[in-house]
Order: C-alpha cells, then structure tokens, then sequence
C-alpha cells in the first residue's frame, strides 16, 4: 500500500486481498454476480449481524491493544449469542434444517 504498486487479480486472490475473482463477458453479468454474491451473506443464507460483527472486530481490533481487542470480540459475542438468528442457528442445528435467518 505504501509503495502503490498496481497487483494484478490473480495475485491479489493468491495473496488474500480479495475473495473472489469473476471474469464475465458484460458488465450486466458482473453486476449479477456481485448482487448474487451478496445475497448470499445477507439474511435467509447468513446471519447478517454476525458478519457485521466479524467486520468490526476486524476493522477496530486491528487498532487496538490485543486485550482490548480480545474484549471487544468478547462483548460482539455476547451480544450475537443474544440474537434471535443465534436462537434460529442453534434450532436449525438441533433440528438438522437449514437455518432462516433474519438479521435480528
């Protein structure tokens, strides 16, 4: 980031900086994929909340003290555990069904 040097895709998705690599042939196919994409990380597929959780933790943890960071996870967890999507996830496990989340 420093030196501003361009990585091509493949580096990119070898080195991690990226998840994915799509290589469509119209703009109008990419925008399918992106939106596919992100429905799959929102509620019914995925807890929302827990992948806002994870962001945060990533994004403030990382600029924190490893204690303080370690605590801010903790006080994400607690409060996912509280959810009703921990309630469904838990169900759905116990009940060997997908879960359906809703992002509460």
């Amino acid at each position: 980031m420093i030196e501003g040097k361009n990585v091509e895709l493949d580096q990119a998705l070898a080195m991690g900086l990226v998840n994915k690599v799509w290589a469509t042939e119209t703009h109008d196919a990419f925008v399918r994929k992106i939106i596919d994409y992100a429905h799959d990380l929102a509620p019914p597929n995925k807890a929302s909340r827990a992948v806002g959780a994870i962001k945060r933790a990533v994004q403030s943890g990382g600029e924190m003290s490893l204690e303080h960071g370690l605590a801010l996870e903790r006080e994400l967890q607690q409060a996912l555990f509280n959810s009703d999507d921990a309630k469904e996830g838990l169900a759905a496990f116990t009940q060997k069904r997908k879960p359906s989340f809703r992002g509460r």
